[in-house]
Formats: structure tokens, C-alpha cells, sequence
């Protein structure tokens, strides 16, 4: 375990984690079995677990627990306490206290994504070092999307890794408001989709009468074994539990049934055209509005920012970014729930 003692030492003089895992790999270092494939070599959770147990190396046991009681199993002590006690203090020198973090408003959280098919993470940097390793606040916050593979070996090369969060916002939000005031694709479809939604409708008729006998029978079958019981005396507590299971397999053909009569009553009265066209109406007003908008205090553009966040939310569907940081969008299609839901905004 000399290695182990090796990298330990370089966290107690700043050497950074992916410098240390070079070294390792380098060195040729062994990795303890595990039942699960691995990818890399010495990914860096693989090496943060073991600093999570430099403790018990230095002390000489490793802590169990089972069934709520914990013990201590005796182990080796293989890092000496001078090194165990500078890498303590670089690691707490090294935390980074949320003080020096600045939380923003991020349109895209939740929603862009790479060729790694991860979903990005947001950030805002309104410190950085000064030449003299002290914090010191930015004249301008940065705020940028980037992607949360660690390892280059898992990322593919079309993978741009980060983006300025405005270039991204502005590049979606530009598409999002060319494709939310074209009525006529709304339209389009959702006309597309009542057609199908009409075509499947003797199915559904079909299979809500299939439901429904079925349910006739199990209140027979129900009725049988209550008689039956009555008849034999059987004994609350065996009763009790074969009833709970008639009860339940109905429920269950209840609930299915339920499903397909919302699913046949949402549209049964439903003038697409009017409705469509009020939705269409109502969606380009909001946006115009919010487009519109020259919010003057924090509090009004946090305001403005929930408006635009709601409607990327209901529109957008995906959001892919590639090697040159152009940024694909596809917007849902399922138009008919977004006339059902009324507003976005």
C-alpha cells in the first residue's frame, strides 16, 4: 500500500485529484476487486472513497455497522500520523464554503444535455483567486452550463463539455419563441392528433366493455364467496384476508376502466377549432407579453425569469448540444395536453 500513502501525501501538498490519478495509472496501481465492470481506471469516486477512510488506515480500524449497533474490526495502520495530519488540514484548507458560490436563475436546468446523454449542470462563479490565492469577487458574475463527465475516457470528442449559460438561454429561447408563434403548426397538429385520437376511439369503446363485464363477474365471484363463507363459518381472520384480495383485483379493473372513460370524456364535447385557436391565442399574448416585458428591480426579473422558465418547461422536450455549442431543440408535440392545461404562463 505504499501508493496509497503516496497519493495521500499529495493531497496534504495541493496536488490536484486528476494529477494524482495520473499517477496512478501511470504506476500501474492496484485496484481492490469489485463486483460491478469498471470503465476507467481509478475514476475519481474510486479515489474519494479512500480518502474517506484515511481515518481508520491512520487509527488502525474500520467501523461496521449492523442492525443499528456499530463495532470496530482492527486493521493495519498503514499512514503515519504526520501525514494523516497534514492531509486533514489541506482538506479543510481546500473546501470550497458556500459563500463564495452565487445561485442564479437558470433557464435550461433540468433540460440540456450532450452526446454523453447526461443531463448539464449550471454554475455561477462570483469569485476567483486572486494572483495571491485570496478570494476576491468578480466585477461580472459568470454563469456557465457544463457537463458533469469527469473523465475524458467516457466523453465523447463532439462533447464541447461547457457553454455560457446567456449564449445557450438565447439560442433556445429565440427557437422556443419562433416555434411558439407559429400558429399554424399548432394547429396542424393538434388536428393531426384528434384524427388518431378518433381513429383509436372503437378500441377504446371495445375495451372499456371488456372492463366492465369483467367487473360484473368478479362482484359475482365476490358474492359467491361471501355466501360461502357465511355457509362454512369461517373465521374473521381467514376471511378478512381472501376478502381484501377480491376487493383488490377489483380495484384494480376499476382504476383501468376509470382511465379509458377520462381518456374518452376528454374530447367527447371538445370543439378543437375554438379551443385550439383560444389556446394558440392565449399561448402567443403570454409570450408577446413576457418578450415584451423590461422588468426594473431583482424581484421583477426574477418574475420574468419564472414566466420564461414555464414555458420552457411545458414547450421544450429536449435539448442537445453539440461540438460547436449549437444547441437542438425538439418541442413537445403533444399539443392536445397543453389545450387541456389551458395557460403555460
Amino acid at each position: 500500500m505504499i501508493w496509497f500513502c503516496h497519493f495521500l501525501h499529495c493531497i496534504g501538498t495541493k496536488t490536484p485529484l486528476l494529477q494524482i490519478r495520473k499517477q496512478l495509472i501511470a504506476a500501474n496501481a492496484p485496484q481492490k476487486g469489485s463486483s460491478i465492470y469498471r470503465q476507467i481506471q481509478w475514476a475519481r469516486s474510486s479515489i474519494q472513497a479512500i480518502l474517506r477512510s484515511a481515518k481508520e488506515y491512520a487509527y488502525g480500524f474500520k467501523t461496521y455497522s449492523r442492525a443499528g449497533q456499530s463495532f470496530h474490526i482492527p486493521v493495519e495502520p498503514i499512514i503515519d500520523m504526520p501525514t494523516y495530519e497534514l492531509f486533514v488540514k489541506m482538506r479543510a484548507e481546500n473546501t470550497t464554503y458556500p459563500k463564495h458560490r452565487k445561485k442564479n436563475d437558470y433557464l435550461l436546468a433540468g433540460h440540456l444535455k450532450c452526446t454523453c446523454n447526461l443531463t448539464w449542470r449550471a454554475r455561477t462563479a462570483a469569485h476567483r483567486r486572486s494572483r495571491k490565492g485570496e478570494w476576491v469577487e468578480r466585477k461580472t458574475p459568470i454563469s456557465t452550463y457544463f457537463c458533469p463527465q469527469l473523465h475524458k475516457e467516457l466523453r465523447p470528442p463532439d462533447c464541447p463539455k461547457s457553454v455560457s449559460a446567456k449564449r445557450a438561454e438565447t439560442q433556445v429561447w429565440e427557437k422556443l419563441c419562433e416555434f411558439a408563434l407559429d400558429p399554424g403548426y399548432l394547429m396542424a397538429h393538434a388536428k393531426r392528433l384528434a384524427y388518431h385520437f378518433e381513429q383509436n376511439q372503437g378500441t377504446l369503446q371495445q375495451n372499456l366493455q371488456q372492463l366492465r363485464d369483467e367487473q360484473v363477474l368478479l362482484t359475482k365471484e365476490r358474492q359467491e364467496f361471501i355466501t360461502h363463507a357465511r355457509v362454512t363459518r369461517m373465521n374473521q381472520e381467514e376471511f378478512s384476508k381472501k376478502i381484501a384480495v377480491h376487493y383488490e383485483k377489483a380495484a384494480r379493473v376499476e382504476r383501468r376502466e376509470t382511465a379509458i372513460e377520462n381518456e374518452l370524456n376528454a374530447y367527447a364535447d371538445l370543439d378543437f377549432d375554438a379551443r385550439v385557436s383560444a389556446y394558440v391565442q392565449d399561448l402567443q399574448a403570454d409570450l408577446e407579453d413576457v418578450i415584451n416585458a423590461n422588468p426594473q428591480s431583482d424581484e421583477e426579473r426574477h418574475a420574468l425569469f419564472l414566466r420564461k422558465r414555464r414555458f420552457v418547461d411545458a414547450l421544450l422536450e429536449e435539448a442537445v448540444i453539440d461540438g460547436d455549442r449549437q444547441i437542438h431543440v425538439k418541442f413537445r408535440e403533444d399539443i392536445l395536453r397543453l389545450v387541456r392545461g389551458n395557460k403555460v404562463a
